[in-house]
């Protein structure tokens, strides 16, 4: 009997999963239409791969089929969490219409992670490190806890520079965290995750190269934002540490890291656009390439993942030693003579 009962609840995750990859897919559909319409269209530029005027609406898609998911299995979001990530998705189709200035959207961004902060958000253990539990006033923590958020929401947004990549990069990284909700009974960060992980297949589809539609700032930033709910949920129920997210999500955040780093050495403004990122620099040496680099992207951040998911150790103190020797190796690897 149990097993019969097992088997018609897979069916059931199956007929939900694939539902929302549908409606993903048909929203981006119709998004690729109406965009025009709404003035979401991402038009060529210097510092952009496309040719042409191309929707970058996608985010909307994204988040409706994610939303319709979260419904589905239950609601398991709380109304502080689907409220930030509205109005996140909000600042995105604001930004993709009008270009916010970055100064502006940083401030904006502050005040969405906040609205988390007073509804109870935290975080004060940085993890063990040598038998030594590094636990910070309630204060600091909650200060470095906002600029984390808003920095990986940054990280995410950066990434966003290549047909498939940013979806294909969240696929992995929000899959790590269905496995851990699977592996750990717990049903929010199973469903959540697989929800999202459905709307982002749904969209890739028609994001793959070439590309009809882009997530837009409306996608990236709320990705961003939901891989870091999802992280500190995972990190207060003891399935990782805070530097264990340093792996799971390696690729933007080593991105980031490596393009700050190789900008501030040069004496250049840390903040200024370019196209210095990790997929710039992979994209020329693989003779402008989309698939190629986005692959070469996806398999490292798997093989992140994978680290980040095996390495079982005690002492944090390893972890992020690790991290910082692949940092160096990738900043030394990536950072081609001109730029050095």
């Amino acid at each position: 009997m149990s097993s019969q009962i097992s088997l018609e609840l897979d069916y059931k995750l199956f007929f939900l999963s694939v539902t929302i990859i549908i409606i993903s897919f048909v929203l981006s559909k119709i998004l690729i239409v109406i965009s025009p319409k709404l003035s979401l269209l991402a038009s060529p530029n210097k510092r952009t791969m496309h040719m042409q005027p191309t929707a970058n609406s996608g985010g909307i898609a994204i988040f409706i089929a994610f939303i319709s998911g979260n419904l589905c299995f239950g609601s398991l979001l709380n109304i502080a969490e689907i409220a930030v990530l509205f109005l996140t998705l909000c600042l995105g189709i604001y930004d993709d219409r009008n270009n916010v200035r970055s100064s502006h959207k940083l401030i904006i961004l502050i005040g969405i992670v906040l609205i988390l902060v007073f509804n109870g958000l935290s975080i004060q253990s940085l993890g063990n490190f040598v038998g030594y539990d590094l636990t910070l006033p309630f204060i600091v923590a909650e200060v470095i806890l906002v600029f984390s958020f808003v920095g990986f929401i940054n990280a995410m947004n950066l990434i966003d520079g290549l047909d498939g990549l940013a979806a294909s990069i969240g696929i992995i990284i929000i899959s790590s965290f269905a496995y851990m909700g699977y592996k750990y009974e717990d049903g929010f960060l199973f469903f959540t995750s697989l929800s999202y992980v459905c709307a982002l297949i749904g969209f890739f589809i028609l994001n793959w190269k070439p590309a009809k539609i882009f997530m837009g700032d409306s996608g990236s930033l709320v990705l961003g934002l939901f891989i870091a709910i999802i992280s500190v949920h995972s990190i207060k129920h003891d399935y990782i540490s805070p530097i264990s997210v340093l792996l799971l999500a390696a690729v933007p955040i080593l991105d980031t890291l490596i393009v700050l780093i190789r900008r501030i050495s040069r004496g250049k403004n840390p903040f200024a656009a370019d196209r210095t990122h990790i997929h710039h620099i992979i994209f020329g040496q693989q003779r402008k390439n989309v698939k190629v680099t986005v692959l070469i992207l996806a398999l490292i951040q798997l093989l992140f993942t994978s680290i980040g998911l095996g390495f079982k150790v005690r002492d944090d103190l390893v972890s992020l030693i690790v991290f910082i020797l692949m940092l160096t190796v990738f900043y030394l690897l990536l950072t081609p003579k001109k730029y050095s």
